[in-house]
């Protein structure tokens, strides 16, 4: 979508949707013990996205496919986020098809927040898409000027979340925030977008 201001589409939703969740510390726990199982080396990644095996996560961590479950959501994939050093993310919009995806805390997430910002429709169209390493488009946006841009929300990640993807985000790390912070990020068969247009 190269020239476009792809915040035109997005006006009426949400940056993000809080959820209720009874089992968190139940999938937190079950998503830790399979990666220490099977010794993934994820905790140390220095890459933010991780694609992990999502059938062999989701079989060890049914509290994750019960949540889901209560929700009318089926998952299609999941991956993680992770964070190893006291540095932001830079300003990006993730790749599509997917806008809505549940974020999920697994550990570290206090005192780090995520930010949303309207781009202004200039920087969206000399901004050209990157590929990334999995052949897929997606927008960042190097050496931003903060000060020129609106900041419309911000979240500290505490409990489960759908989280709008096609709004520029980036991750603020703060000094207190213990290492590495991990993210479970989810998509759906059955996008939760009405999450996101109440």
């Amino acid at each position: 979508m190269e020239g476009v201001d792809r915040n035109a589409d997005l006006v009426d939703m949400k940056t993000h949707h809080k959820l209720k969740c009874d089992n968190l510390a139940q999938i937190q726990e079950q998503v830790m013990t399979w990666l220490e199982k099977k010794g993934t080396g994820l905790t140390e990644s220095r890459s933010l996205w991780n694609k992990v095996h999502t059938v062999d996560l989701l079989a060890g961590a049914p509290a994750l496919v019960e949540y889901c479950r209560t929700l009318g959501l089926r998952v299609r994939e999941v991956a993680m986020t992770v964070i190893n050093k006291h540095a932001d993310v830079g300003l990006h919009i993730d790749e599509l098809p997917v806008t809505a995806k549940i974020n999920i805390p697994i550990v570290n997430t206090k005192n780090s927040f995520n930010r949303w910002y309207k781009i202004p429709g200039r920087l969206m169209k000399e901004t050209a898409p990157v590929i990334n390493k999995f052949g897929q488009k997606y927008y960042m946006f190097q050496d931003v000027d903060y000060s020129e841009l609106e900041l419309i929300d911000e979240l500290e990640l505490t409990g489960p979340a759908v989280f709008n993807s096609q709004i520029a985000h980036n991750i603020v790390v703060d000094k207190d925030c213990p290492l590495p912070r991990l993210v479970l990020a989810c998509t759906f068969f059955n996008e939760p977008l009405h999450y996101l247009r109440d």
